[in-house]
């Protein structure tokens, strides 16, 4: 036992120790591969993602190019193919026109979101925090909010004229009630548990509403933000087929009465491209903004 003990002595008194500079250099080198490792890992899944995202698109072009083609079935002049489509695309495209347009709906859509934005967030916090307001508001916003906003078109032409302000109004209107919605069960759903903490702890009520009750409702918040955004860009349509003399939904307007779908197709996809691309700017926003909030796409 002696022996054993002595033994074990002597291998410490053998075995050199490492400085503590030493191991935390290496802790840092190996924190900073494992960092490289993970940014690298996200770059493959991004590319990868992208791959098969530009796959999806492809195909789906793929069929609806061989379908008018090589089906007697479908009209070609009902459904052209993407190559006709894309010939009817370039010359509207280098004569201004598709640009212009695209300027005056995403003018429309932006103003519409912000003014919905602002109310809707401020609304949601006042009737989720003041139990008065909220049940003296409860049955009209709910009342409203079961109204389609389709059927206010006729309303707002006749209260806001055939201008701007009928499409604005519009596009709000219809995202304001996502925002509002959302805003206000996310305030009304923070934990208690964080009230009577950051009560115990002194706050004020600006600062709980800023440090507590704000970041708990975030994700809330940010959901109906995005729904809003989907949302006004299904009411821009509705507004701008209301009487509107430029903007995507009225160069569709004008297709159709020209009988030319390839100039319909084109209005659908800036629409569906505009909505993917207001959805990725958004998430990639929320990314840079709010760190440690993660979105699932």
């Amino acid at each position: 036992m002696t022996a054993t003990t002595e033994s074990l002595a002597g291998n410490r008194r053998a075995t050199p120790r490492r400085p503590a500079a030493d191991a935390a250099t290496e802790g840092a080198a190996f924190a900073e591969e494992f960092r490289r490792a993970h940014r690298r890992g996200r770059r493959r899944a991004a590319w990868l993602r992208a791959l098969l995202n530009v796959t999806g698109i492809l195909l789906f072009l793929a069929v609806w190019e061989a379908v008018p083609r090589l089906g007697t079935w479908v009209n070609p002049v009902l459904l052209p193919p993407p190559s006709a489509v894309f010939d009817t695309f370039v010359p509207m495209l280098l004569s201004g026109e598709i640009p212009a347009n695209i300027l005056v709906s995403l003018r429309r859509s932006a103003l519409g979101f912000a003014i919905a934005t602002a109310t809707g967030v401020t609304a949601g916090l006042l009737t989720a925090r003041i139990g008065l307001l909220h049940h003296v508001s409860e049955p009209i916003l709910h009342g409203f909010r079961s109204v389609p906003s389709i059927a206010l078109v006729p309303l707002s032409v006749l209260w806001f004229g055939i201008g701007e302000g009928s499409k604005v109004a519009l596009v709000a209107w219809g995202s304001f009630f996502p925002i509002w919605i959302t805003t206000f069960i996310g305030v009304r759903d923070v934990p208690a548990a964080y009230l009577r903490s950051a009560a115990c702890l002194g706050a004020g009520r600006l600062a709980t509403l800023l440090l507590v009750v704000l970041p708990a409702a975030l994700p809330m918040i940010l959901a109906g933000l995005r729904q809003g955004i989907a949302v006004s860009l299904i009411l821009l349509v509705a507004a701008e087929l209301s009487g509107a003399r430029e903007g995507i939904a009225y160069m569709m307007s004008t297709g159709h009465q020209m009988f030319r779908v390839d100039i319909m197709l084109i209005g659908l996809v800036l629409l569906g491209t505009f909505g993917f691309i207001a959805d990725r700017l958004f998430v990639a926003l929320i990314r840079r903004l709010f760190p440690w909030y993660t979105t699932a796409s």
